[in-house]
């Protein structure tokens, strides 16, 4: 099961990658089953995120709804589904951002009561149960579900009509390990199915493809072929046969999500320790979340790390992490005792996250060209001869102020406040004009004294 996030939150379910080893399919008996592929668009891979896109799919029937989210899907799903969430001041709709258009949508608990009765409709009265078959080379689409069921008390309807869920991943793992290394949906979908340009953003090309690689790797395990895998309908009972060993029933899927939230409340203690590297950079967030996971892997959480130092200290640690987590690197020891040492210990600091990239590779604005010098034309407060000058230069802003006192609107701003006399401004002249000098003021006549 796996658990992805790209945000910096500190929330126990928010960290950048959080995985739990995926557990053997347990298997379902053999029974009277169809398969029904299927497939969802979320906004995020944590298990508080929401369903988008619900979508399933039989050779005589489709299914697919859209739903409104709550919160804004994650800038990487928007890229990967291509659906987007618009917000204006009234309402909130999705766009189709590669048909540019707006979809219909309904609210989730809609959208899943519709869900459940089309698959009550696709089965019949004599099958005990569907059988969902996903393609994810990362587990986490069946607990997503189940959560949205159980919160609207939806489970036990679905548990009625769907008798467990199959991943089409590990089918292909299996079957297909000696012909190819790459076993996502696109290079199975070419090399299965012969499918040149298929795209698997929207959940329903997703559950078409699902169920055709089964139907595919299923009549291929028959020596007799008595039609094509195109024409199964999902009834037949070597597909049946062939499925049940790869799948997982309803409970032990809860049992799972049950689990998790354990892991995921013992890495939640470690918040304190890992607080500044999990707001650092991608990679030093998937690291510091890869060794948060190696103790809590091992059932080892923040109290019993205490409890160890303040008895013995750094030797206390180094017992419990090298006794405690066999399945971690050398590399990862050493760096695990060294960030934990510096925690606990009041006298040494803790260890921060490494600068960032921005000082050392990105040039300020302008690049190379930046400390080239510029050609200023400043006229000086005596001449009107050129000065080039760098423009960080003491002497570049001496010019500049001498120039801005000496400009006619320096001189009229100076002059304004003499009853509004207008002066004339006295400058040096060049050959080409002469110098102008001021006129002298005219006497006033003097009054005659009165007879």
């Amino acid at each position: 099961m796996v658990q992805q996030d790209t945000t910096n939150s500190l929330d126990e379910s928010s960290s950048a990658v959080m995985t739990i080893p995926d557990n053997p399919a347990k298997g379902i008996p053999e029974g009277k089953y169809r398969l029904v592929g299927w497939g969802i668009d979320t906004t995020g891979r944590r298990l508080i995120d929401e369903i988008i896109q619900i979508a399933a799919y039989t050779p005589d029937s489709k299914f697919s709804q859209y739903i409104m989210p709550f919160a804004d899907i994650n800038p990487i799903y928007i890229h990967r589904h291509g659906i987007k969430v618009i917000n204006t001041i009234r309402y909130r709709r999705l766009r189709d951002l590669n048909a540019n258009q707006f979809v219909k949508t309904k609210s989730e608990i809609s959208a899943l009561q519709d869900f459940l009765q089309w698959l009550e409709t696709v089965k019949t009265d004599d099958v005990d149960g569907l059988i969902l078959i996903y393609y994810e080379v990362r587990k986490a689409s069946p607990s997503m579900l189940l959560e949205s069921l159980r919160r609207h008390q939806l489970i036990d309807r679905f548990s009625m009509v769907v008798k467990g869920f199959c991943n089409g991943f590990n089918i292909v793992q299996a079957k297909c390990a000696n012909t190819t290394k790459s076993f996502n949906l696109r290079v199975m979908s070419k090399v299965l199915l012969n499918k040149e340009d298929g795209s698997f953003n929207n959940a329903v090309d997703r559950a078409v493809a699902s169920f055709d690689i089964a139907s595919h790797l299923a009549q291929s395990e028959r020596e007799e072929l008595e039609k094509p895998a195109s024409g199964m309908t999902g009834f037949e009972r070597h597909l049946i046969q062939f499925i049940c060993p790869y799948s997982n029933a309803i409970d032990d899927e809860e049992e799972e999500i049950r689990s998790f939230k354990v892991l995921l409340e013992r890495q939640n203690t470690f918040r304190p320790v890992f607080g500044a590297l999990l707001r650092a950079s991608s990679s030093e967030r998937q690291h510091a979340s890869h060794l948060r996971r190696l103790l809590a892997e091992n059932d080892i959480n923040y109290d019993k790390l205490k409890i160890a130092y303040d008895e013995s200290a750094k030797e206390g640690l180094e017992k419990i992490i090298k006794a405690g987590v066999p399945n971690g690197e050398e590399k990862d020891i050493e760096e695990l005792l060294n960030i934990l040492d510096c925690f606990f210990d009041p006298s040494k600091k803790a260890v921060q996250p490494k600068a960032g990239i921005s000082a050392r590779f990105y040039r300020p604005m302008g690049g190379r060209n930046n400390n080239r010098k510029r050609r200023s034309f400043n006229r000086n407060k005596n001449g009107g001869s050129e000065s080039r000058s760098s423009p960080n230069s003491k002497e570049a802003n001496a010019t500049e102020r001498s120039s801005d006192e000496s400009s006619p609107r320096a001189d009229h701003e100076a002059g304004g406040g003499d009853g509004g006399k207008k002066t004339e401004v006295i400058r040096a002249g060049t050959p080409e004009s002469p110098v102008k000098t001021a006129k002298p003021p005219q006497a006033q006549p003097q009054e005659v004294a009165a007879k």
